[in-house]
């Protein structure tokens, strides 16, 4: 009997914060996705250099790298080519993702459908976190992602999505979002 290879999860930290809200929430899901028998990385995108994508087009001819621009992203690309499942995970910042996760996403263009490197049917998840206490904050972020999951073509897993968490430490007072991260988790095949 063959041995079924283990899912490889790869989540992406938007917080500028170390140990913040939306950091914690993704710690929870990674632990159940562990348990599970997952293979989880994370990567704290604020600590890495990556430039803005400055539109050169560079990655639509054939013999392309997926980007031309060196900069962190080099080593980010191949994880991403080896993810069968991505998360994002970010504190929601004017009403959309933490501005280093925008720009990481912003250079994953080269990696769209129809482009010889693309990430075509990875299924992603959303996890984030709002100072803001009204569900209806998120509604920017949840468009912004529906729409690069749609483009993309990436099968949506699921999202958690917590409000009311302002200071560093405070989803520890939402237990049911940490279970909520957890029962996502349990959703990868």
């Amino acid at each position: 009997m063959t041995k079924k290879k283990a899912t490889q999860v790869l989540i992406l930290l938007g917080s500028p914060r170390e140990d913040g809200n939306s950091t914690r929430l993704a710690y929870a899901f990674a632990d159940a996705a562990s348990l599970r028998g997952h293979v989880v990385q994370s990567i704290r995108v604020p600590a890495l250099d990556i430039a803005p994508c400055d539109g050169c087009v560079e990655c639509w001819k054939p013999a392309s790298v997926p980007c031309v621009i060196r900069d962190d992203m080099v080593s980010v690309y191949p994880m991403l080519r080896a993810a069968d499942v991505l998360v994002f995970a970010t504190p929601l910042h004017f009403f959309t993702w933490s501005a280093p996760l925008k720009t990481l996403i912003d250079r994953l263009f080269c990696l769209a459908p129809k482009r010889r490197h693309s990430l075509q049917n990875i299924p992603v998840a959303l996890l984030a976190t709002a100072a803001d206490d009204t569900p209806a904050a998120f509604a920017g972020l949840k468009a912004t992602f529906r729409l690069v999951a749609d483009y993309m073509e990436w099968p949506i897993l699921g999202s958690v999505l917590v409000p009311g968490v302002a200071k560093e430490g405070d989803i520890a007072r939402k237990p049911r979002a940490m279970a909520k991260a957890e029962a996502l988790a349990e959703r990868i095949r």
